[in-house]
């Protein structure tokens, strides 16, 4: 059997990649019919030192957006045989519906399920069928992966859920969201610079990721201080860098005293070189910590914080 040029690479690195045999599972087809896209160059994949066929992630969202099994399996008239099994094309019935209704509910309950499970394949396949569908990114990650993220956390927290079932989620929404980040059309950039970080003791980074996100889309310049950063370190970028956007993000927070003796020389510092202070995230929602982090703006989600950058920070004008 010939094989396609996209067959010869041999596998070089640690990059996460699927068998045929998992490939086959996922779609709901027959072995033989990945072998046959794969070999006729439909479907990329790359070759192990033994011979075996491996497909990568970005492969395989390639394959989807080119028409995926639908096509590739044969349409009515082709003279093929759909390889779609009633199952597979039930579920895919199923999920369109849930996007044209913008059934929240059922798209949670989708992503909740290839999340835990540590399906980086499917939690990506479904926000790019979300996506491609019209939904806008902002909208995805507000009312898809906010609210799995916080019911797995709280299910985690109520001993529902193992430690590395939150922790396969995370790598999944840090893998799905960095996939559609790349696909997004930016704004040119506006000359303007964010820090974004979380204060010390806070080590969840996925809502930072997607404040990030937001900003670079905008046409923003952005420096990630990263999770669990003290104050004092904050205020030292401050200095450094002279930002013009300064965005705490936080989930939970420790040492309340700390806190409110530090926080008044980074304020005092943000002040200094003209910043402002958004903060947001799900411990500001105590309103001793809210009194601690003065601010000047909390966002109350991803679409509100965008709203705010567009009103507050509107684009340069262009000079002609």
């Amino acid at each position: 059997m010939p094989r396609s040029k996209h067959t010869i690479q041999p596998v070089t690195t640690a990059q996460q990649t699927y068998s045929t045999a998992e490939v086959a599972r996922m779609w709901a087809v027959s072995e033989s019919s990945v072998k046959r896209w794969s070999d006729s160059g439909a479907l990329s994949c790359i070759r192990t030192p033994g011979g075996h066929r491996r497909f990568t992630l970005q492969a395989l969202l390639d394959f989807q957006r080119a028409g995926g099994v639908l096509r590739h399996g044969g349409q009515p008239g082709s003279g093929a045989v759909s390889v779609v099994s009633d199952g597979a094309a039930a579920v895919t019935a199923s999920l369109d519906q849930a996007l044209v209704a913008r059934d929240w509910a059922a798209l949670q309950a989708r992503y909740y399920e290839a999340a835990v499970a540590g399906d980086e394949l499917a939690g990506v396949a479904l926000l790019e069928r979300a996506y491609r569908s019209g939904i806008p990114v902002v909208a995805l990650k507000e009312h898809v992966l906010t609210p799995v993220l916080h019911l797995i956390g709280e299910r985690w927290r109520r001993g529902e859920l193992n430690i590395w079932e939150e922790h396969l989620a995370s790598q999944v929404t840090l893998a799905a969201t960095e996939h559609l980040h790349r696909q997004l059309p930016r704004a040119p950039f506006n000359g303007r610079l964010a820090l974004c970080g979380c204060p010390e003791g806070d080590l969840h980074e996925i809502a930072l990721h997607l404040v990030m996100e937001v900003l670079e889309v905008e046409g923003w310049r952005v420096l990630s201080l990263g999770p669990n950063t003290p104050l004092f370190s904050f205020a030292d970028a401050v200095r450094r860098f002279s930002p013009q956007l300064v965005c705490i993000s936080a989930t939970i927070v420790h040492d309340l005293e700390r806190l409110r003796r530090d926080y008044g020389d980074f304020y005092h510092t943000v002040r200094q070189h003209g910043a402002r202070i958004v903060i947001g995230g799900a411990a500001f929602a105590d309103p001793q910590v809210r009194e601690i982090f003065i601010h000047d703006y909390q966002a109350a989600g991803l679409t509100d914080f965008l709203d705010y950058l567009r009103r507050e920070f509107p684009t340069p004008a262009v000079a002609t």
